[in-house]
């Protein structure tokens, strides 16, 4: 086989073999360029479109939880013992299930392991806007599925 191909090689002219040659270095560059750095490229521009989302979430996040952190001004407080009572009656409008529930003196930590984004935020604002539950803290980690969340911590308080 390799003979053959020495042959024909040998046979062809040297203006044929020169365009042979060129022919072949312009395949090899269309084949790094096709298969090498525009997929690349293409994954560097979806990284970058990724970051950018993930910087528009978190400021949202961020204006919004400042918005729930100052917003009960005219709420009911409540007793100590209702918030647990509240927070288990309210969580299934939202569709919301609490992994973990740690209640304390005037205050819950609550853990949600996943959870659509827009309703914890509509959950939390009733508790905060309705009831005058205070958000203390609130810790988030992005869910592997499009628009969830994880809660590692939810501090709410009386």
């Amino acid at each position: 086989m390799k003979q053959q191909a020495l042959k024909y090689w040998q046979s062809l002219k040297d203006q044929e073999q020169k365009l042979l040659i060129v022919a072949a270095v312009i395949f090899a560059i269309f084949v790094l360029v096709m298969g090498i750095f525009r997929p690349l490229s293409a994954a560097v521009e979806d990284a970058e479109r990724d970051k950018l989302r993930q910087q528009e979430l978190a400021a949202w996040v961020s204006s919004s939880m400042d918005k729930l952190k100052s917003s009960a001004p005219g709420a009911k407080p409540m007793q100590a013992g209702n918030l647990s009572a509240l927070v288990n009656r309210t969580r299934n409008q939202y569709q919301i299930n609490i992994s973990k529930m740690q209640p304390s003196d005037q205050a819950l930590r609550l853990t949600i392991d996943s959870v659509e984004f827009n309703k914890l935020i509509a959950w939390l604002d009733e508790l905060s806007n309705k009831y005058g539950v205070k958000i203390d803290s609130l810790d988030l980690a992005q869910d592997s599925s499009p628009g969830y969340v994880r809660v590692s911590r939810l501090l709410l308080e009386n």
